[in-house]
């Protein structure tokens, strides 16, 4: 039987997808109390749901939307941006940085257990939101748990990826992380070892930011999924730092270990908003690129499916 991934209307087969954007935002309502520094709303639904069309009609399969609860997440729209396009999309648990919260948010000051908990619910039972839906509507439950992991592991944040841990541990799940530009990856390997989750359930988000090829190849050898976003950023200078690190792990047999993703949270980055490049840009820019640099075919479906889908496909 093919291994399987949670999306927010059903279980799909890992063969299944056949093109996917590893770390996207498809819906942010900010909840009241958040920071104007920290309010993105992506919440327009008929721009979305154009967007997303779109999406689906270049060949995309499979969003991964990396948007956690009490952060501007609702599964109830994203299962039915999901049925009306046709759009694969899963949904994630666990905790984004602090500013995207109120501050009386709950899981601020949670432990251990009530945080693994509340992780395991989600991935097990629904999402709280999908939760207080009529009766006979299927819950949604999420397929991956996320940390906002700033580069240093203490306070809450520790407590938070301590939770993590556990839910992965009980549930297989992968865990996703936000990083500041890559800084202090290297500490997530042996602090999550420690706590019985290896390097092969762990998804590094934003570290081409941090352009070092040697500790990409080192945590790729490990085991870890590296998230690549830069390619649609020119501030970060994809030509020479994205589009650099891609070719290297190939040659060095390393092509396992990268997903490609996009991070359009702002609408400034959706066509359907007025902006650019728009979440086609994978098949419009990045697919005809991965092959002008010579990767084959197989190698370029691993980067932009394989990769992430066999992650999103729980590990037990």
């Amino acid at each position: 039987m093919n291994a399987q991934i949670q999306t927010v209307t059903g279980a799909v087969a890992v063969d299944a997808i056949q093109l996917a954007d590893g770390h996207e935002h498809v819906w942010i309502q900010p909840a009241d109390g958040v920071g104007e520094d920290a309010r993105i709303e992506l919440n327009d639904y008929p721009r979305i749901r154009q967007e997303l069309a779109s999406f689906k009609a270049a060949g995309g399969t499979l969003l991964v939307d990396c948007q956690p609860g009490n952060a501007g997440r609702d599964t109830r729209q994203l299962r039915r941006l999901s049925a009306e396009t046709g759009v694969l999309i899963t949904a994630t648990t666990g905790a984004h940085q602090r500013k995207y919260y109120p501050p009386d948010s709950w899981l601020w000051s949670a432990s251990v257990d009530e945080a693994a908990g509340y992780f395991i619910s989600e991935l097990t039972k629904g999402t709280r939101e999908s939760l207080t839906e009529e009766s006979g509507v299927e819950p949604v439950r999420a397929a991956i748990i996320k940390i906002g992991y700033e580069g240093v592991i203490e306070g809450q944040t520790q407590v938070l990826m301590e939770a993590a841990a556990v839910a992965s541990r009980q549930t297989g799940a992968s865990i996703l992380f936000h990083t500041e530009m890559g800084r202090n990856v290297e500490a997530l390997i042996p602090f999550f070892e420690n706590h019985g989750v290896p390097p092969q359930r762990l998804y590094m988000c934003h570290v081409d930011k941090r352009p070092d090829v040697g500790l990409h190849r080192e945590l790729a050898r490990a085991g870890v999924l590296l998230g690549y976003d830069t390619f649609g950023r020119p501030k970060y200078d994809p030509d020479h730092n994205v589009w650099q690190l891609i070719p290297a792990l190939v040659a060095d047999g390393l092509a396992h270990g990268m997903a490609v993703c996009l991070d359009f949270a702002f609408p400034s980055m959706w066509r359907s908003f007025g902006g650019e490049p728009g979440l086609t840009f994978i098949q419009s820019s990045i697919l005809p690129r991965l092959a002008q640099i010579g990767l084959d075919a197989a190698t370029i479906k691993r980067l932009t499916a394989q990769n992430v889908a066999n992650r999103l496909a729980w590990m037990r």
